[in-house]
């Protein structure tokens, strides 16, 4: 028999969906006790995102889930490009590469991953729970108190018994319907709805009828316009129209309609398929008006949606939990002040205004010359930079994105890939970045720094420190934007905190402003 619920976690989290799951395997891989309610009993079957951005699996890799992601995609056919076809047993009139498997190796470690979401979270959930994560399936938020300390939150479990538990912070990843968005009266700024979808599920041996091409999913042409998409198993698919509500009802879309919508995609006769239901939505591109509420941070569906144009939604929900989780860690081990949540908010609504702009720009739903230009996939999700409020000088000016082979460990952008060659073989100089703690990286000739470095912090609690080797055919410090007497504080999220690009008068000085700053001021200057 199972142990009784907890009465109080350092953190509860609310949804248990791929940035819910995420966040529990952030912290507790850190050591973080969190307890995750979700309330569906197990992980939902309906085709979600199958995209997963490098920027994506590196988080996975630092965690040491990125191997088991990968197993499963060498396990599937390959589908790497998108289609225009007048049906998928038809001509095809176009063809093009998806983005998201394009060969990022010169900017990362980590190639994309193509996987459906559900298997995605089976892995995520295997390493949560490995690493002492409380994943609880079947349990409801039923409401919640905020005080002063804490935040109160009352569940049913899936026996039907309520408890409740206290914790030190919550973190909704609720989904666009956000109950606890919702409960917090935090609005929204979008477009609510921009189209309206009927999505019709179906079953059906797709690898006969894609007979090896490489497609993930496809279009057709007028009058319907359908977009396709399938499982990475090929066994079934969704196929999903627009249609007009002042024309159309939703309760036309019968049994015979859905058919026939699905047969015209497909190019099969009824026989060769089975529907499985349908349902319809509504496509929109909004952002919450706040982040948070005191204790209680929203991540993910529950802050942002995009159209799915791009496959932006889950990477930058996952990339929310990255970051809140990083700073959760420090906080909770007491190397940061409270104030150094407070960046969250800043730094996340940027990125995922930004986000949600450029999905909107694909789903071609407003004119590029209002919305902005349109950025290239690699640059909305991997080479987005966060505002800092203690940014230098030389930052001024600068895009919130850009192509991420063109950062220079500017601040607020992710720590350049370089490869590093050791006794474990090739790695990457983002592996430096460990079990989160904040990394100061120094130029070959940046003894200055270290030696700062083990004043600030002689037992290596919150900061590791390196050097750069000075031999050839190591990274160039350059590559880093420093030279080769500089240095670089790098946060556990990945982000270059702060920068000096060549030696400081008084380098433990130095260091410590920084070090304050990026902890929001809640590390002493010496030890």
């Amino acid at each position: 028999m199972s142990d009784p619920p907890s009465a109080r976690a350092p953190v509860l989290i609310v949804g248990g969906s791929i940035v819910g799951a995420s966040a529990a395997l952030f912290l507790a891989v850190r050591g973080v006790d969190c307890v995750l309610v979700e309330k569906h009993p197990a992980v939902s079957t309906r085709l979600r995102a199958k995209l997963f951005y490098p920027r994506t699996m590196e988080a996975y890799r630092s965690v040491g889930a990125d191997q088991d992601v990968y197993a499963v995609q060498h396990r599937l056919p390959p589908a790497d490009h998108a289609a225009v076809v007048d049906s998928l047993t038809g001509p095809e009139s176009r063809r093009w590469p998806l983005p998201a498997a394009a060969d990022f190796s010169a900017v990362s470690p980590s190639p994309s991953a193509l996987v459906k979401q559900a298997d995605l979270e089976e892995v995520v959930r295997a390493h949560a729970r490995a690493a002492g994560a409380d994943l609880r399936f079947g349990h409801r938020l039923l409401g919640l108190r905020r005080r002063e300390d804490d935040v109160l939150a009352r569940i049913r479990g899936g026996d039907g018994t309520t408890y409740t538990v206290a914790a030190d912070y919550l973190l909704a990843a609720d989904g666009n319907g956000s109950a606890v968005r919702e409960s917090l009266g935090i609005g929204r700024s979008g477009a609510e709805a921009i189209s309206q979808v009927m999505e019709i599920g179906f079953e059906a041996d797709l690898r006969r009828v894609l007979r090896g091409r490489r497609l993930a999913l496809a279009f057709t042409g007028p009058p319907e316009r359908a977009f396709l998409s399938w499982s990475t198993a090929q066994d079934r698919g969704t196929v999903s129209v627009t249609y007009d509500p002042a024309l159309t009802d939703p309760a036309m879309f019968d049994a015979r309609r859905c058919r026939g919508i699905v047969s015209r995609a497909l190019g099969l006769p009824p026989s060769r398929f089975t529907l499985t239901g349908h349902r319809p939505w509504q496509m929109g591109g909004w952002v919450a008006d706040s982040y948070r509420a005191g204790r209680v941070f929203l991540l993910g569906d529950a802050v942002h949606v995009t159209p799915p144009t791009g496959g932006f939604g889950a990477n930058t929900g996952i990339q929310d939990a990255w970051n809140l989780t990083a700073k959760l860690v420090s906080v909770l081990r007491g190397h940061a002040g409270p104030r150094h949540l407070d960046d969250y908010e800043a730094e996340r609504r940027p990125v995922g205004r930004m986000t949600v702009e450029q999905a909107l720009l694909r789903a071609r739903v407003r004119d590029p010359a209002d919305g902005g230009p349109l950025l290239s996939e690699a640059a909305v999700a991997i080479g987005y930079r966060y505002p800092m409020g203690h940014e230098d000088p030389a930052t001024g000016g600068l895009p919130v994105a850009d192509e991420p082979c063109r950062w220079r460990g500017e601040p607020g952008t992710r720590l350049p890939h370089v490869l590093l060659s050791g006794r474990d073989g090739t790695g990457s100089t983002l592996d430096l970045v460990r079990d989160g703690r904040h990394l100061l990286l120094a130029g070959p000739e940046g003894h200055p720094w270290m030696r700062a470095a083990h004043r600030l912090d002689p037992h290596g609690t919150f900061l590791d420190a390196v050097l750069l080797p000075g031999r050839t055919g190591s990274p160039p410090a350059a590559a880093f934007g420093i030279g080769d007497h500089g240095a670089l504080l790098v946060r556990p999220d990945h982000v270059v905190a702060w920068r000096a690009a060549d030696a400081a008068p008084d380098a433990f000085a130095a260091l410590a402003g920084a070090v304050r700053r990026a902890l929001g001021a809640g590390r002493p200057a010496a030890q």
